[in-house]
This record gives structure tokens, sequence and C-alpha cells, in this order.
């Protein structure tokens, strides 16, 4: 009789709306539970479990927490598991969302009342502190994704099984790597394959080529406005810039101020605390619009908000600087199908306030990626020698599952709603 079953809701063969049901004897918890968000098209959800007991949350990004208040919406009040920090993220994400909602004429299932309702169902937890769900005995682990990601390590009855959500092994400036040598032995492994067919470039050439970019543009007049996740990603990018000897202005803008000010409250969720302290003191906050057209028409370097260009203050920047041949946009990031990011990169144009612009600045991609790469998640399964492994959270989680089994790993790749029982 198997001792655990998952039953997979989302977020399988694709980066979007994680969403796994675990059971073991009688208790039921969801691992993750979020929105996949679709440039142009209304955001898809995970569908709504019958019965769950708790869930647990590895991180705040919407593609594992944006779901979370359709929870409530259907009457289902549960703990939510989670560290201290994700649950002042995903306040602000899940907020963030209602409002881009409205102004995009998207139904999420949910308001404000529920995304109150879903805060207060938050439980704390800490790294490294075994607690109890149910039958389940459970640990958190530094997944050194964003500042409070967590791997959930999870044993039931002589079984263990290691959910990763998203992860890294890399140091970056703002994370410490995930801390695999803190997982204990595990039988089961479900990882985030998001990157399994692809390596990263070296982290300290991509900050060479930001710092170099940014002064390449300055020295030109121009203004670099660099696009970046909110949470982790810009201050990140500004770290890099004061490592590699930046002694300019850096002006923050859109959702990163706010993310950035929660930051600041943790000490000891991010690497190196001084060092982050002092770079977010060194950069000076886009207060208004005032500010905000001042900062535009000058030579300036400027953090903002969004990564794909999907909306936010990053649009009136490059509204103000498209022209301009001197400016440089820098994306920090991937680019997905369908956003303007990825629009602008291979047509040279982007939709802002529902019109088509041309963009002639200079625009860059660099990568600073949160996620693993191949060779991490492959050391990962090297470390840890689970009995079996499950991929997801990746476009091509089937052709990696299918890869480990050729090498003699016991390794699947489930479909959407499919339930694997070990």
């Amino acid at each position: 009789m198997a001792k655990i079953s998952i039953t997979c809701l989302g977020g399988t063969r694709e980066v979007g709306k994680s969403a796994i049901l675990l059971e073991a004897g009688r208790t039921k918890v969801l691992l993750d539970y979020g929105m996949k968000l679709i440039p142009k098209q209304h955001p898809e959800f995970p569908p709504i479990p019958e019965e769950v007991d708790a869930v647990l949350l590895t991180h705040a990004h919407l593609d594992h927490s944006g779901a979370l208040p359709r929870l409530v919406s259907h009457g289902m009040e549960v703990p939510i598991y989670a560290l201290d920090i994700t649950k002042y993220y995903t306040e602000l994400l899940l907020y963030d969302s209602i409002k881009v909602a409205k102004l995009k004429g998207h139904n999420l299932g949910y308001g404000a009342r529920d995304v109150n309702k879903t805060l207060e169902n938050f439980r704390t937890i800490d790294f490294n502190i075994p607690f109890k769900v149910g039958d389940l005995e459970v640990t958190a682990i530094d997944a050194g994704h964003i500042p409070g990601s967590a791997m959930f390590h999870i044993s039931y009855d002589g079984t263990s099984l290691l959910y990763t959500g998203d992860f890294n092994t890399v140091e970056s400036r703002l994370m410490p790597p995930a801390r695999i040598e803190d997982v204990p032995k595990v039988d089961i492994l479900i990882t985030e394959t998001t990157y399994a067919k692809k390596e990263h470039p070296p982290r300290d050439k991509q900050e060479i080529l930001l710092k170099e970019t940014v002064m390449e543009t300055l020295n030109s007049g121009g203004t670099a406005i660099i696009a970046g996740f909110a949470i982790g990603r810009l201050l990140e990018v500004a770290m890099a810039l004061r490592a590699r000897g930046f002694k300019g202005d850096i002006f923050l803008d859109g959702m990163a101020k706010k993310s950035t000010e929660i930051t600041s409250e943790f000490s000891n969720k991010v690497r190196n605390y001084e060092e982050m302290s002092l770079t977010i003191r060194s950069m000076i906050p886009v207060r208004d619009w005032g500010m905000r057209e001042r900062v535009a028409k000058r030579p300036s370097v400027v953090l903002t908000t969004s990564g794909m260009l999907e909306g936010g203050p990053v649009h009136y920047y490059v509204k103000e600087r498209k022209e301009d041949e001197s400016s440089t946009l820098i994306l920090t990031g991937y680019q997905v199908d369908g956003s303007e990011g990825r629009r602008l990169l291979e047509e040279g144009k982007m939709e802002i306030d529902g019109e088509d612009n041309w963009v002639t600045m200079k625009v860059n991609q660099l990568n600073f990626s949160a996620h693993v790469s191949r060779s991490g998640i492959l050391k990962t399964i090297r470390d840890l020698n689970p009995r079996e492994v499950v991929a997801v959270h990746g476009d091509r989680a089937d052709e990696f599952a299918d890869e480990l089994d050729k090498v003699g790993i016991a390794a699947y790749s489930p479909e959407m709603g499919e339930t694997i029982a070990f």
C-alpha cells in the first residue's frame, strides 16, 4: 500500500500555477498554490481541491502563492506555513495582483477581503526547525532563491520526500546558496526544472557587463533603465553595481521600493546584511510623479518594474527615452513568450498605454536568474541520491525526466491532474 501520493494540480510541464496535493495517512497538504500569468490573457489557476488540511508555501512569487485567496473564497480557510518574510512579500504581491487585474479587466476569483483572511491564516515557521502537520513531520530548509524561500522535507511512516520549490545552488550578492547539506535522507525528490536544459552564464561576467553598460550609457549622456522583478532582483542588481565600484546615484521606482523596505527588516534572511543595508541606504526612492519626470529627463540610473515590461513605471521611462540612442534599457531576466519584453527583443517595439511604440534606444538582456541551472540540478540529485525523482516546474520537464531514466535514475514528469503513489 502506498505511503505517500501526490496529485499534480498545476506547474507540471510548465512554469506557472505550481500546486501539488500531497496525501499521507489522514493528512492532505498543498505544496504551493499559485497562478499562471499569461500576457494579454486571463490568469490560469489550479483546480480547487475538495479537502486540504494545510498549505506549505515555499515562497511568495505569484506562480507559487497567487491562488491562495481562492481557497478562502471557496470556503476553505486552512493554515499556511511559511517563513516570516514570505507573508509580507505575499501580502505585497496579492494586493498588487488585484490592482493589476482591475486595470486589465481580469477576474481573479477573489478580492481584498479574501486576501485579508488569507494573510490571517499564515503560520510562521523557520529553517531547520521540524514541525507537525497532521501525520507529517515537516522541516523547511533554505532554498537560496529569494529571502525566505524554502524547500520542504516531509517525513511519514519511514518515507521521506523533498519538495524543492524554486531553489538556487549558486551564491548571489543577496542570497546564500541552497542548504542542500542540511537536507536529511530523501526517498522522493520533487524538483523544479526551469533551467534543466540550460546553464547560466557566470555571475561575475554578468556583473561586469552590467557596470560597463551603465557607465557607457551615462558617459554618452543617456539614461540606464534597468527592469527587473520587484522581489530580490532589483536589489541584487543594485548590490552588484555597488560591489563593482559604481559610485553614482541609483534611483529605485515601482513595487521594488516596498519590497526593499520589507527585505531590510529581515537581517537573517540574506547573505550579507551589512552589504545589503549599505546598498539600500545609498539608493534614492522615486517618491512621486514629479520626481519620476525629473529623473527620466536627465542622465541617470533607474531600477524599476516590471521585469517583463508588462506594466509599471518602466513604461513611463521607456516612453520618455525610446528614441534616445544614447540611453539603454537593460532587461535582467528571462522574457516569456508573448510578454512585451520578448516582443521588444524580437520586433523592436512594445505596447505602452495601449499603443505600439518603436523603441530605438539600446536594449540589452542580462541573466541574473535566481533559479538553479542544469548542472546544479544534476549535482543536487547526485548529492541527495533519492530513490525516485519527480520533475516539475519546467516547460521541458518531460525531456529532463527521460534523460534521467536513460542513466538509471527512476524519474517521472507527471501530466496535469496525474496522481503518483509511492
